[in-house]
């Protein structure tokens, strides 16, 4: 092969080298990278301590938007790189979840937080309220449970107050009798709440959250 045949040959491997590299770089560009996020298997309730058997994983890209803008997807989400670094935490569910939900880091406890902390949507605001086992249902209520609270003012009138709301725990004396009950609200429910449990008498009524029919308004009793 002659010198001149030589270099056009090496122009041409040179040109195809160029060519397959660039393909290869436009593909790696235009191809999003994947990450490995994990949602449940199954509807857990809060406080329950997360472990590798709750979760599957799912194939996503490693690149997220938030608010407008790029962000790494384990930012939000726990991924492959850290959630063994999670599960050794031990940490437990701040609120309860579906199936198919996505284990993010909002929605585990925080570490050295007290039990009622641990239970709680970290928006939600826990006030406690005095009841006995007759007011409370039941002696044997349970953290977790949900229940009506009804209002019974000094006039007589009773108001289904709130529906559905969650016991974050309850407190007993000295001879096991119910003394009191903490319960997950918002930031209007906490207020009225309060009110409540100060001008009048509450009653507890015990749902089954996943049957009970919520009501529209404010039901009250005598409606006159």
């Amino acid at each position: 092969m002659s010198k001149k045949n030589r270099r056009i040959v090496l122009i041409v491997v040179f040109a195809a080298f160029v060519s397959i590299l660039g393909g290869v770089s436009l593909y790696s560009y235009l191809t999003p990278q994947k990450t490995t996020v994990y949602v449940f298997k199954d509807n857990y309730e809060s406080g329950t301590t997360v472990t590798k058997s709750m979760l599957t994983a799912v194939r996503c890209d490693s690149k997220i938007v938030v608010a407008g803008k790029n962000t790494d997807t384990s930012s939000k989400f726990v991924t492959g790189e850290n959630l063994d670094a999670v599960l050794k935490t031990g940490d437990s569910l701040r609120m309860d979840v579906s199936t198919g939900m996505p284990l993010t880091l909002a929605l585990l406890s925080v570490n050295g937080g007290s039990d009622v902390e641990k239970n709680m949507d970290p928006k939600s605001i826990a006030v406690t309220v005095p009841i006995s086992d007759i007011t409370g249902v039941s002696n044997d209520l349970k953290n977790g449970s949900r229940v009506n609270i009804y209002e019974t003012a000094e006039g007589g009138k009773t108001v289904l107050a709130f529906q559905g709301m969650r016991i974050l725990s309850t407190a007993k004396d000295s001879s096991g009798t119910l003394t009191s009950a903490t319960i997950e609200t918002n930031k209007d429910q906490a207020i009225q709440l309060v009110n409540a449990a100060s001008n009048a008498t509450l009653y507890f009524g015990l749902i089954d959250a996943s049957g009970y029919e919520y009501q529209d308004g404010t039901p009250t009793y005598p409606d006159k």
